[in-house]
């Protein structure tokens, strides 16, 4: 699976240029240290999925999208960028995005402290783009945090049920796809039945979006994921997949033993053969495809052509080359076992 092509919203170049030029002025200052530290994950790049749907959202008003929405991309970025110095802190990461992790190069404090600041640099941004979208933000930032600690409180829970997972994702991830999507409509300045389209386009999407990164903890390899598969079952992160997969009458008792703990590199290939090989991947790509067909029903109700044409594709087309691997996966990790 092709992550960067699948997700290539057609925002246009000059428009991506000027997103990664504010993009890094925002985080510039005047000490040097912090500039390096704050920077370090976008001179390392990314695929600028938020903002290119915030960006793509202010297409719908007008094809020259004005400065409040590439600030509006810039502002959802950095609080994602925020989220993964958290992320690696608490994971105790050493690379992100093909480069040194920020707290294995400089430390869990100047991390957690630089993440910190992306969020205020968020926030300031935020508060010059008007109440509402501030307000937004602030609110969007609780649902992360809400969703955060809901995955911490479940960590090595075998009986932790589909309902807890789903609400978790929803905060964790589909909450800033979401407020991307809302950003992008409301700096454009569109009708208000719009803005609740994309919104919640932006919410299943979300959904989609994580749901997909699960499935591929499970069955990627270390060259396609950037880091070793397998990490959320190692860290007691049960999610969708290896929750169908506890259900699975042939391997669902063998790999309730093997959980429950944290597992060492041999565990951890137990037990994801035993998830990749079982009907739990499959059946969370069928969830991932009901997500889809929530998104692509908003993004018709949208009726603006073209850019919502691209918005209904991207989420189809995430969830066949989804499924394709999920039974490719399973077929290809059966011979392994066989």
């Amino acid at each position: 699976m092709n992550g960067s092509d699948l997700f290539a919203l057609p925002v246009g170049a000059a428009n991506l240029a000027r997103l990664e030029e504010c993009l890094k002025e925002s985080v510039t200052g005047d000490d040097p240290f912090l500039n390096e530290v704050a920077g370090h994950l976008i001179v390392a790049g990314g695929k600028r999925i938020r903002p290119a749907l915030t960006l793509t959202a202010a297409e719908l008003a007008r094809p020259q999208i004005s400065r409040d929405s590439i600030l509006g991309g810039v502002c959802v970025e950095l609080v994602h960028l925020a989220s993964l110095y958290h992320d690696d802190v608490m994971d105790e990461a050493v690379r992100r995005r093909s480069v040194e992790s920020v707290n294995a190069r400089w430390g869990n404090l100047v991390a957690i402290v630089a993440g910190d600041f992306l969020l205020a640099r968020s926030a300031e941004i935020a508060a010059s783009l008007g109440p509402e979208i501030a307000g937004l933000l602030a609110a969007t930032l609780a649902r992360l945090c809400q969703g955060q600690v809901a995955e911490v409180r479940a960590a090595f829970q075998v009986s932790r049920d589909e309902k807890d997972y789903l609400g978790a994702i929803s905060n964790k991830t589909a909450s800033l796809m979401s407020t991307a999507c809302r950003i992008g409509a409301l700096t454009a300045g569109l009708a208000r039945p719009q803005v609740e389209d994309l919104t919640a386009f932006g919410e299943s999407f979300g959904m989609l979006f994580q749901i997909r990164d699960d499935i591929l903890d499970v069955i990627a390899s270390e060259d396609e994921l950037g880091k070793p598969p397998g990490q959320d079952l190692a860290e007691g992160v049960y999610t969708l997949p290896v929750q169908r997969a506890l259900g699975d009458r042939t391997i669902g008792a063998h790999l309730a033993e093997l959980l429950g703990h944290p597992l060492g590199p041999e565990e951890r290939e137990r037990a994801r053969h035993l998830v990749a090989s079982s009907v739990g991947v499959a059946e969370a790509a069928l969830v991932a495809r009901q997500y889809a067909e929530e998104a692509t029903a908003a993004a018709v109700r949208l009726e603006g052509g073209g850019v919502t044409e691209r918005l209904a594709n991207l989420a189809e087309d995430v969830a066949c080359d989804l499924y394709r691997a999920a039974e490719g996966a399973r077929e290809r990790f059966e011979e392994m076992a066989g």
